[in-house]
């Protein structure tokens, strides 16, 4: 593989498989912007059918550990993008159960760095790697709006991936009503607890959320049953989907070692935040400090406000996280 010559040195390189690669020259010019434009970026790759058709990639990356002798080196750099669409189709199949549409972007992210995965339509992804925790929001929000700005040029509709740029978390004046459930025997602690969630959880953003210690339940709330949430359910029930949630979680206890190898080249470290960003909303599972069995989940119903309902769900996390 030869990277384009004619590239400035502080360009990102595009990395070409020629077999696979036919037509996508806009394409690749579109990643290379963003890449270019997004120096959290180390590199975006293009995957039509588990196969890499193409990467760009920071000029001073190293290449990724694991590649073979003979491999292009976009097929070495997309190695963990490849893993990553075989997961999210995965995780996309449990999930639509769920009634909530198919899985459009995935966020990983870990101290030392992350991954996302964007889907452009069926079968076709560009997935972006970060090398830091920190660069991962960029990166995100650099994918986010590539993905949007493309699907506009094929004339699809803009899913939104992330929420409506430039919505706002909002204060509410009233507490809403909420179904929960506490399991702790320490009456303070469910005291606590039910106070937390009744400061954030509301029927304009952030409509469920759970709290687990070693993969355990401990309290669990939702507006479910709010007016407001009349229109979101339609074949699956409140109660069905309350049981829905809990299974997900069950099924991604079981997926996450295979998701840390597929993101080892990557980083080692755990994964600390995983972002589910489906057509109508989205499932949010944050980590808390130093025990990887402790963890809050979170689930938004509305699509513009997948951002805003995570920052809620950052501040719950943060209150739970608070010296007891």
């Amino acid at each position: 593989m030869n990277p384009d010559a004619s590239a400035a040195v502080s360009d990102p390189r595009i990395l070409i498989v020629p077999q696979t690669s036919r037509g996508y020259g806009g394409l690749s010019k579109e990643c290379r912007a963003t890449a270019r434009d997004c120096p959290q970026i180390r590199s975006i790759t293009h995957i039509v059918d588990h196969t890499v058709t193409f990467a760009v990639q920071r000029p001073d990356a190293v290449p990724l550990p694991g590649g073979l002798a003979w491999e292009e080196e976009a097929d070495t750099e997309g190695r963990p993008g490849r893993g990553l669409v075989r997961w999210v189709l995965r995780i996309d199949h449990a999930m639509q159960e769920l009634d909530t549409g198919e899985l459009m972007r995935t966020l990983v992210v870990t101290a030392g760095g992350g991954i996302q995965c964007s889907r452009l339509h069926s079968g076709q992804y560009l997935v972006g790697i970060s090398e830091s925790g920190a660069g991962c929001a960029p990166m995100d929000e650099a994918m986010n709006r590539m993905v949007s700005k493309i699907r506009q040029e094929r004339h699809l509709t803009d899913e939104l991936p992330g929420g409506r740029p430039g919505e706002v978390i909002e204060p509410f004046v009233a507490e809403s009503p909420l179904l929960m459930q506490v399991l702790t025997r320490d009456a303070e602690e469910e005291h606590r607890l039910r106070a937390i969630w009744h400061r954030h959880l509301n029927p304009t953003d952030l409509h469920y959320a759970a709290y687990y210690r070693n993969w355990s339940l401990v309290c669990v709330g939702d507006t479910f049953d709010h007016q407001e949430l009349d229109d979101t359910f339609g074949r699956v029930t409140a109660p069905a989907r309350r049981a829905r949630y809990r299974d997900l979680v069950c099924r991604l206890q079981n997926e996450l070692d295979t998701l840390g190898s597929i993101i080892e080249p990557v980083t080692r470290d755990p994964v600390r935040r995983l972002v589910l960003d489906v057509v109508e909303g989205a499932f949010y599972m944050h980590w808390l400090d130093g025990a990887e069995g402790e963890f809050v989940v979170g689930v938004t119903f509305r699509q513009p406000k997948v951002a805003v309902a995570e920052q809620r769900l950052r501040k719950l996390v943060k209150e739970v996280r608070a010296p007891r």
